[in-house]
């Protein structure tokens, strides 16, 4: 009897090995799903997440997706210019990008530090935009600060203030997806 019980706790004990041993190795056939750096930005909190990583990245292409054909900055009141179109913005930011990546022709201008820091926030959906019904549209007003240093720390720019954000909803191939239309520079209260 003895001899009995002790083939069956020997028996489990060689069909448990092998079945931790070769059912959970990590040899599967299936392909591991990996996110990709930028996610598509189906929501608003997307878009901000994926402009931070554009500037820590330095990818212009990444942060023109995020702009819609529409988008305007707005600076401070009183500073001048008043605003950028989407491509005097793009064409600012990736100077910024090529200056930071010790890539940019005028190597007077090289950055020894680029940093865009956008802290949390609440989004608002909001019911028009420029007065005119705007469904599924967004607005958040966070605090910011951009750091830029020149190589060698010659200049040292540092902004530190509000910036309000509206994204709306565009399709782009089937899927709704959103975008920075308008940002206002903002100073503290």
């Amino acid at each position: 009897m003895k001899s009995l019980t002790l083939r069956r706790v020997a028996a489990f004990a060689v069909a448990a090995t092998a079945f931790f041993a070769l059912g959970c190795s990590d040899t599967s056939t299936e392909p591991k799903v990996t996110k990709p750096r930028y996610p598509e930005a189906t929501t608003p909190e997307i878009v901000i997440g994926n402009l931070l990583l554009s500037y820590k990245d330095r990818n212009i292409q990444q942060f023109e997706k995020l702009l819609h054909p529409d988008y305007t900055w707005y600076n401070q009141p009183g500073d001048a210019p008043e605003f950028y179109t989407r491509s005097e913005d793009s064409l600012i930011t990736g100077n910024m990008f090529l200056a930071a990546l010790h890539t940019h022709p005028n190597s007077t201008l090289w950055l020894d530090k680029l940093d865009l820091h956008i802290y949390g926030g609440a989004w608002l959906q909001i019911a028009d935009f420029e007065n005119a019904p705007c469904e599924d549209c967004w607005e958040t007003t966070r605090e910011y600060s951009v750091i830029l240093i020149t190589t060698g720390g010659a200049i040292t720019y540092i902004a530190n203030d509000l910036v309000r954000f509206i994204v709306v909803p565009v399709e782009v191939n089937g899927t709704k997806l959103y975008r920075i239309v308008r940002c206002y520079d903002l100073p503290r209260p």
